[in-house]
């Protein structure tokens, strides 16, 4: 696979790494504490996440187009 050296592809990645490591710590989080704000910033954290992602795949796209 071909590595794709793009700054902005770089730092869409690490934002997406560093929400993931904040959902998967919430979502531990929420086995002791189920209350409805720490739903919200879960669900919220995980809107987030799923955007990155799909952000990260159309820059992929493009990247490799060139």
């Amino acid at each position: 696979m071909k590595e794709i050296k793009s700054k902005a592809y770089k730092k869409l990645k690490d934002h997406h790494d560093y929400v993931k490591r904040k959902v998967d710590g919430l979502t531990e989080d929420r086995k002791k504490d189920r209350s409805s704000e720490s739903k919200t910033l879960l669900m919220r954290l995980k809107k987030t996440k799923l955007a990155l992602k799909d952000a990260l795949a159309k820059a992929k796209a493009t990247l490799t187009k060139e």
